[in-house]
């Protein structure tokens, strides 16, 4: 049986795999092919708080990512295999962590972002071409089973050695604004993803021309961007 929430996990002599943005991962001591996440960040303070901030502060995206996965279990989709697998919550000695299955690359170590496989290609690279479509098959899978991917960003999905070498979002599922409409319209929840189509589209443009900058995918396209 996995930890209880009141079972102490110790990670004081656990190696940090990775720092990311608004975490650090870890090996589950106790569970082969799990990690432990742990928030990194503090709450910002604010004059105004949506009631996620006030009930769940920091892990609010936690809350919002839970739902989203078992949303996908309740409707049976085996499009679920395009997620990291999600297995709870423990309580460590860093804080409070997110268990999820732990996927890697060809050499073992944790798999790699999209955006690290995208930055390492040249330019003219037909690999580039393939990972655009590649992207492309994954949001419409993500489309077909109704998963709301709200934090799109390349940092966020990887390509998993445990999925045969295809791609997988290991973070930022679930609707992030205020106001979930994505949720409950379906021609509103269709828009979110010909937004994304488009922005990867356009940020593949770009390494042409920018000799190979890469742009940091963002959840909003600006009205110039999908002109």
């Amino acid at each position: 049986m996995l930890p209880t929430v009141s079972e102490m996990l110790d990670l004081t002599n656990m190696q940090v795999l990775k720092i990311s943005r608004n975490h650090k991962i870890f090996d589950h001591p106790d569970r082969l092919g799990m990690l432990l996440k742990v928030r990194r960040d503090t709450p910002k303070k604010k004059f105004f708080r949506r009631p996620a901030e006030i009930r769940f502060g920091n892990l609010r995206q936690w809350n919002r990512e839970a739902a989203e996965y078992l949303s996908a279990m309740n409707r049976g989709c085996v499009e679920i295999k395009r997620l990291a697998g999600f297995f709870g919550f423990a309580m460590t000695t860093e804080g409070p962590a997110l268990v999820v299955e732990k996927l890697t690359g060809p050499d073992g170590r944790l798999a790699p972002t999209a955006h690290s496989i995208l930055k390492g290609l040249k330019p003219d690279a037909p690999q580039r071409r393939e990972l655009q479509r590649e992207l492309h098959e994954l949001l419409s899978d993500l489309e077909k089973a109704k998963i709301i991917f709200g934090d799109f960003s390349l940092e966020n999905i990887v390509r998993a050695d445990e999925r045969g070498g295809r791609l997988v979002v290991v973070d930022g599922i679930g609707e992030r604004t205020l106001f979930p409409i994505t949720r409950f319209n379906f021609t509103a929840f269709r828009a979110s993803f010909s937004r994304r189509r488009k922005l990867i589209d356009r940020n593949f443009e770009l390494l042409n021309t920018e000799d190979g900058k890469i742009t940091r995918y963002r959840s909003k396209l600006r009205a110039s961007d999908a002109k």
